[in-house]
């Protein structure tokens, strides 16, 4: 091989490698009993400055009201691994009328508990309500 050939197969190989490493990946949500008909998945990909980009889609998700007393809204959550480590709120789902959800996401974490709950205001700062959709991500 030349010289060329070489440098031109190097760097295909790493462009293949670096693309199963670092492509995105999507990952399916465990469903609570409460929400049966709803599916979800998160698509999980970095960003070039190394944090984690979240993608997530519900589709056929209950109204919060009928999951939760007093609920208005879905929250998006997520949980670091860390034994210190406290909820981070990330998002509200925006739920269109046929009640499918999306959210997107940056959170400087690479491996953690992603989970949402239904909860009465976007802005609270602690889950009150149980999970309903969750995931663990590894980004390592």
């Amino acid at each position: 091989m030349t010289n060329h050939r070489i440098a031109r197969f190097a760097t295909i190989l790493l462009a293949s490698a670096t693309a199963c490493v670092f492509g995105p990946k999507r990952i399916q949500l465990t469903t609570a009993p409460e929400i049966p008909a709803a599916q979800s998945s998160v698509k999980v990909s970095s960003t070039d400055n190394g944090n984690t980009k979240l993608e997530l889609v519900v589709q056929h998700l209950a109204s919060p009201e009928r999951v939760s007393s007093g609920a208005t809204t879905y929250v998006v959550w997520v949980l670091g691994h860390e034994p210190s480590a406290r909820p981070q709120n990330i998002g509200a789902l925006r739920v269109d009328p046929d009640l499918n959800g999306s959210l997107t996401a940056v959170t400087p974490l690479h491996e953690f508990e992603l989970f949402v709950t239904a909860e009465a205001t976007q802005s609270v700062t602690t889950p009150n309500s149980k999970r309903l959709l969750y995931t663990n991500v590894s980004m390592k």
